[in-house]
């Protein structure tokens, strides 16, 4: 029996049974057991301060503390020191209340052997050591527990909440003691109710549930949960619950999740876009040549010219397909504000639904700008939909055209070029409006409130804007509305410009070009309208046959028309297998989809449809830049 480095606290008031004690303890050989001798309850306490002790031996009858009252004192004062109590008398009661009080043990003086005390203080030692060793470890797992980011919880059968981790309070607002005594189910979301019902009774732990769970503001927050019944551990006697919130992580999947749709979309909308140009390529290609062989007075003129209006709208669709799928180019024309945007009042009226009211407010003679209208329907649609977002109990949206000062409307950081006054399209709501902290950053990309936003809208909006060399500006106050206001530069610069550079080159030519097309309909088309001009034309379908008509021609290929999208060969590797063997020859790439990118970026490029006289300049442009 090693007792070695054991120290005990005798305290006893009765120098012959102290004395007896020690030489009990000699007796049985554990004289390495060091004891020390206080005969009152104060100087025990004394001791107690000072030094470390592993058993305490207490009579109960002392001279400053009587029976059980003793106990309670020194235990207060070493409560982890295991008491094994010392006593004349021999009642059974008084060692069941002794050891209640918590004594270890119960010795009666005058039955007390050597081997019996020694048992008494090995056991009480080493009972105190599980105790403190049990006591370390529930420490460790409670700080685990408390301090984990992940909310662990005990349920008894019925869902009451017998124990909550300090977490719940972080995630959930609610503090740990209002969640006793509550039913976890009255917190889930009524839609996850009977999945998660069903999972409790099974609470087998083999896979999460994903669950809402509402919080104390009222809104919800989504936990990943594991569950296990552990109704059979004495310890636990219930169902425990490990949860994990992962509602920024299902934020950020379905964020995910958008933008790949969105991408998948753009991707149907572009090529779409592409097939239907192909098409519209055939269609206005040969509506324009009847058109211009046809003479004015022809019954069947103003027919024909109705298709080619159709097909010209038709365009301006596929236009706006390309930039969903942001492959559009930027196309400037004059444009006249009202018109545009009289010509969208009833897609706008579409888009904003029956509870929103749409106003127009056109300014008279307005003047004219150049941009692409494409991207200006573009930034109105953006805007209209984010007023419609900001009124979803209904409102009024309202686009105004006017006239504007520079030094009231335009950013002075951008070149004023001598110009004074601008044309506005301003576009108000009277739907929620922003705060201050919100509307700093209404430009950034990615910026957005909206739960599924993109943050791309006006962040795109403002670009569009800046490169017409004109500005956007906003204003908003919360809970009256938002005005976006959009300043262009009058068309006179633009026409000015126009006006000073040399005059367009001729459309008619006698050179050879080889086009390079693989959708019928269409080389047929554009192989008509160069012959118009007085080309000569070496066709071809496939980059194969274009590849092998070029190594037969004996004669010069002055310029290379190809389809960028072509089957086997790309329309630039085709070029460039092409100019390599011809380095005079010059090449014009044409695509249904939008300006290209990429290595083509900078090479002379023409989107389809396409009419004869552009055709016909952009060949003469393309082959005088070569000469």
């Amino acid at each position: 029996m090693n007792l070695e480095g054991i120290r005990v606290l005798l305290i006893e008031d009765n120098p012959a049974d102290a004395r007896l004690l020690g030489e009990l303890l000699r007796e049985t050989g554990a004289g390495r057991v060091k004891m020390e001798h206080v005969e009152e309850l104060g100087a025990a306490v004394e001791f107690l301060y000072r030094e470390q002790f592993d058993v305490i031996l207490l009579d109960l009858s002392l001279p400053d503390g009587q029976g059980l009252e003793t106990i309670a004192r020194v235990h207060s004062h070493a409560p982890k020191v295991p008491i094994v109590v010392l006593t004349g008398l021999d009642d059974e009661a008084i060692a069941v209340r002794a050891l209640r009080s918590g004594a270890q043990d119960y010795l009666v003086k005058g039955r007390v052997d050597g081997d019996l005390l020694l048992r008494s203080i090995r056991y009480a030692s080493e009972r105190g050591r599980a105790i403190e060793a049990l006591e370390r470890r529930e420490e460790h797992y409670r700080s685990l527990i408390e301090n984990s980011l992940d909310l662990i919880s005990i349920l008894n059968s019925d869902g009451t909440i017998r124990y909550a981790s300090p977490s719940h309070e972080r995630v959930f607002g609610y503090p740990v003691e209002d969640l006793i005594g509550q039913n976890a189910f009255d917190f889930i979301h009524p839609d996850d109710l009977p999945a998660v019902r069903a999972a409790f009774e099974r609470a087998d732990g083999a896979a999460a549930l994903a669950c809402r769970v509402r919080q104390k503001d009222g809104t919800w927050r989504v936990l990943e949960c594991f569950g296990r019944d552990l109704s059979h551990l004495p310890g636990v006697r219930g169902m425990v619950i490990n949860s994990r919130d992962i509602t920024e992580r299902r934020r950020l999947e379905e964020q995910l999740q958008h933008s790949q749709r969105l991408e998948a979309m753009g991707r149907l909308a572009g090529g779409v876009a592409h097939d239907f140009n192909n098409l519209l390529m055939v269609i206005t290609g040969h509506s324009q040549m009847l058109l211009d062989a046809m003479h004015p007075a022809d019954p069947a003129r103003g027919d024909l010219e109705q298709v080619v209006k159709a097909a010209e709208r038709a365009t301006d669709l596929t236009r706006q397909l390309l930039a969903f799928s942001r492959r559009q180019g930027v196309r400037p024309a004059h444009i006249h504000l009202n018109t545009l945007v009289q010509d969208m009042e009833r897609m706008l009226r579409r888009v904003l639904g029956e509870d929103i009211e749409l106003l127009t407010i056109l300014a008279p003679e307005l003047d004219t700008v150049y941009a692409d209208p494409g991207q200006i329907e573009q930034v109105i649609l953006n805007i209209a939909v984010n007023a419609r977002d900001a009124m979803p109990q209904g409102g009024k949206l309202t686009l105004e055209t006017s006239h504007a000062e520079l030094a009231e409307e335009f950013d002075r950081a951008q070149p004023a070029a001598g110009q004074l006054k601008y044309v506005t399209l301003s576009i108000s709501d009277t739907g929620s409006g922003m705060e201050a902290q919100v509307l700093t950053r209404v430009f950034e990309p990615f910026f957005t409130t909206k739960e599924h936003g993109t943050g791309l809208g006006l962040s795109t909006s403002y670009g569009i804007i800046k490169q017409s060399g004109g500005s956007i500006t906003v204003d908003s106050t919360p809970g009256v509305g938002t005005t976006f206001r959009i300043s262009l530069p009058p068309a006179e610069t633009a026409a000015e410009e126009r006006e000073s550079q040399p005059e367009r080159p001729a459309a008619r030519g006698t050179e050879t070009i080889l086009l390079v097309e693989d959708e019928e309909g269409v080389r047929r088309v554009v192989e008509t309208m160069l012959k118009r001009h007085g080309y000569s034309v070496l066709s071809s379908g496939s980059t194969a046959e274009a590849l092998s008509v070029a190594q037969q021609h004996a004669g010069s290929i002055h310029l290379l028309i190809t389809d960028l999208v072509l089957p086997g060969m790309s329309g630039r590797k085709m070029a460039d297998h092409l100019t390599a063997q011809r380095p005079d020859m010059r090449v014009l790439y044409v695509s249904g989809y939008g300006d290209p990118s990429g290595p083509v970026t900078d090479a002379a490029f023409l989107q389809k449809p396409f009419s004869n006289e552009e055709l016909a300049l952009k060949v003469r442009e393309v082959l005088l830049a070569g000469s």
